[in-house]
């Protein structure tokens, strides 16, 4: 049958085949239109379309152009999680997010009862996680604000490490609403896109990379210890741990510069959402995945080395003084004594690793087969901050003790009220009513 006889044919496969939007032959372009007939157009297969020269389309994008000579017309097709007429924007600048994950999940204007499972059960965890997070991380500021617990400089940056692992919490909480809210619409919908794009999301990263530092001066901290021994003076380390903690601030926000800087909206027509960008260059891609890697390897590797050094260190010192007893006896009595300083970061590695493999494996396309991975290694990320008071002071025994204490206190203070209340006179109670 020649080709031009069999295009009246070619209605039956729009009326038969709802789904169907275009398709294409050899000579044919055709288009099913509303009312389900074929609208068909000569179609060259073998015609060029790409541009003479790609200089136009920007990040590796293929240049596309109506005419080879004169073009009238010319589109870049951009990779994943680039945008822009020119796909000079980058949504991937600042490591893997929530909007990426979560954004495409939400109904706009749709309240939260109606919204898909994966979003009810997102607002469900972020609460819980909020809660636990906050008294976690209250009660460990008050075990690190005891005068034992600051002896040393290790207390002081436990004690920060406590503070940052509340800001997190609090943060990832508006963060979460803040991308929930940013898909209504409201008076205020800009303010929150703009809050969460150049505000929050900044924060949230600066608060968690801030947090696993202080988390490695802490191990440093007490390797210096055991490495001077006798001669490790505690006020001198109070006061270096202090202007450490100073110092480590400004570096990390000095760190995130370059990115934020370059920070800004794009309002993706095709796609129906705003996208927080980075104006894309390829040194900025470099330097954000160092970045990402710096931020999470170099603590995880200070934190195991100084426990290694710590348990070699002591049981050397061990072995010398006992010779009763060999060297793997006494290793293995080491490492059930300090148990709990490999027990910190390996924690810490093992539930933060998968926010580190979908920082580089998340792709920007609306639907993934790993959707469910990447929600809850995005979460699991934030456990540590959110238990922080079971990773670092249950198992420790000093501050464990330090934990009793404030219960003893709180505990004498409560009955010392009550019984303060049972002695009062009776002519105190009525003349206290007036």
């Amino acid at each position: 049958m020649a080709h031009y006889q069999r295009v009246k044919l070619y209605h039956i496969l729009c009326q038969t085949r709802l789904d169907l939007i275009c398709f294409i032959d050899e000579f044919y372009l055709c288009l099913c239109t509303n009312d389900r007939h074929a609208n068909c157009m000569d179609f060259d297969r073998v015609r060029n379309l790409q541009c003479l020269s790609n200089d136009f389309c920007k990040d590796g994008a293929q240049c596309l152009e109506d005419h080879p000579t004169c073009p009238s017309t010319r589109i870049c097709v951009c990779t994943d999680c680039f945008f822009g007429d020119q796909c000079q924007f980058y949504a991937k600048g600042l490591g893997s997010t929530l909007d990426e994950i979560l954004g495409y999940e939400i109904k706009p204007n749709t309240i939260l009862s109606e919204q898909p499972f994966s979003v009810k059960l997102s607002a469900i965890v972020t609460m819980i996680m909020f809660i636990i997070g906050i008294v976690n991380g209250i009660v460990s500021i008050l075990t690190f604000s005891r005068k034992k617990s600051k002896e040393v400089g290790c207390g002081i940056y436990l004690l920060a490490s406590s503070i940052t692992s509340v800001l997190a919490v609090i943060l990832f909480t508006i963060k979460f609403w803040f991308l929930f809210f940013s898909h209504q619409n409201f008076v205020g919908q800009r303010f929150i896109l703009k809050a969460n794009c150049l505000c929050i999301e900044p924060l949230l990263k600066m608060v968690l990379y801030a947090d696993n530092w202080l988390n490695a001066c802490a191990a440093i901290e007490r390797s210096a210890s055991v490495f001077q021994g006798i001669s490790f003076n505690k006020n001198k380390s109070k006061r270096v741990a202090k202007r450490v903690i100073l110092l480590l601030l400004i570096i990390i926000i000095s760190f995130f510069i370059p990115q934020f800087l370059h920070l800004q909206l794009f309002d993706d027509e095709k796609e129906e959402r705003t996208w927080c960008v980075v104006s894309y260059s390829p040194w900025l891609q470099t330097y954000s995945s160092i970045m990402i890697f710096f931020h999470f390897f170099a603590p995880f590797s200070i934190n195991i080395l100084s426990a290694l050094f710590i348990i070699i260190s002591t049981t050397r010192v061990r072995a010398a003084t006992r010779t009763d007893v060999n060297l793997l006896g006494h290793l293995i009595a080491k490492l059930k004594q300090h148990n709990h300083l490999l027990f910190s970061p390996i924690i810490i590695t093992i539930l933060t690793l998968p926010y580190l493999i979908i920082s580089f494996m998340l792709d920007c396309n609306k639907s993934s087969n790993l959707f469910w991975f990447y929600l809850i290694g995005y979460f699991l990320s934030f456990i540590p901050a959110i238990f922080i008071f079971f990773i670092f002071v249950v198992p420790s025994p000093l501050y464990k003790q330090e934990f009793k204490e404030i219960l003893i206190y709180l505990n004498l203070a409560k009955e010392k009220k009550v019984n303060h209340v049972i002695c009062r006179k009776p002519q105190d109670v009525v003349m206290k009513q007036f």
